[in-house]
């Protein structure tokens, strides 16, 4: 009877690990979408209002959530402060320190570093075109994920059952 229990709470517990892993990719995936948008504002802000960096960063940080909001804000205060060094700096180091906690991949993070480079001390149609092949190459990261998505998540929920079966026999 104990046997019995303990190989149900093993497979159980595999089970959810595997359930776990699928719902960190589908995270992952609603984090490249929401950082496409706030991407697509930041461009629509530069192109419209043609207001500074810094006021822009702090208008998409009041809409933004956690942790974006913190990151645009950052930026802003870095800007006013004037510390940090010049925006492909202050972009770099705010992405690495206040993005961390995101669910966006590793390789999105650095392609976002790199992003900053290219704003601020370009005039405005190289700021938006750089924003728009941005953008295009985020679009293409995001059709990858989805296309994968799907047999990822089977995966890992059919590994997570499987694992805890085998589990369960070599511990039996």
């Amino acid at each position: 009877m104990l046997k019995a229990a303990g190989s149900l709470l093993v497979i159980g517990a595999c089970t959810l690990l595997g359930a776990s892993a699928a719902w960190e990719l589908e995270a992952s995936y609603q984090e490249l979408l929401y950082l496409k948008r706030l991407i697509e504002i930041l461009r629509g802000e530069i192109q419209y209002s043609r207001a500074a960096l810094s006021y822009i960063f702090l208008k998409i940080a009041q809409e933004a959530r956690k942790p974006y909001d913190e990151w645009f804000r950052d930026m802003c205060t870095r800007i006013d402060l004037k510390r940090g060094g010049n925006l492909a700096d202050i972009w770099r180091e705010s992405v690495t320190e206040m993005l961390c906690s995101s669910k966006l991949p590793l390789r999105e993070r650095q392609k976002l570093s790199e992003l900053g480079s290219l704003l601020g001390d370009s005039d405005l149609e190289t700021q938006l075109s750089q924003l728009k092949g941005y953008l295009e190459q985020l679009d293409g990261t995001i059709q990858d994920v989805k296309s994968e998505m799907g047999e990822k998540k089977k995966l890992f929920r059919c590994l997570g059952i499987i694992g805890g079966m085998l589990l369960t026999i070599l511990l039996v």
